[in-house]
């Protein structure tokens, strides 16, 4: 099925797991999904996750539960998570990649190493072992995990 926007590029189809349809996508985010290993391509038209999207949610939840929405890189309230390792990098969903973020603090990092964030914001991080630890962390498990190929 085919989806087109006034004259714009089509919306691709995106399956879930099983197959079920859900919204489309333009198709760079299409590409990007196929390009992290998490999705095929079925036809010109239509990819089929990998994963289920809908984890993403409950593992943010868990994150911020985790950090007492509290924001890792400054102490304030924290409404966003942030990938230690970006996801534009190769980096998880997972809980043990994410970290309770400040907009503010997301938005600044960006998609920079957060070891080099680190480095920069030392003098206002509240809890430098704590980030350091989950930095660690991180790196440490996206190592295995490409070791072993998934």
């Amino acid at each position: 099925m085919s989806h087109t926007r006034d004259g714009e590029e089509p919306l691709i189809t995106v399956l879930n797991m099983d197959g079920q349809q859900l919204t489309p996508c333009l198709p760079h985010r299409a590409w990007r999904e196929v390009e992290r290993s998490r999705a095929v391509w079925v036809d010109e038209q239509t990819i089929q996750l990998l994963y289920n999207p809908f984890l993403f949610r409950d593992y943010r939840k868990a994150a911020l539960k985790r950090d007492h929405h509290t924001c890792l890189w400054c102490g304030q309230h924290a409404t966003t998570v942030d990938h230690i390792i970006p996801s534009s990098k190769g980096g998880s969903d997972l809980p043990h990649n994410l970290i309770a973020s400040c907009s503010e603090c997301n938005t600044k990092r960006g998609n920079r190493s957060a070891l080099s964030f680190l480095k920069e914001n030392a003098h206002a991080v509240p809890n430098l072992m704590k980030l350091s630890w989950r930095i660690f962390i991180a790196k440490y498990r996206h190592r295995q995990l490409k070791k072993r190929g998934t």
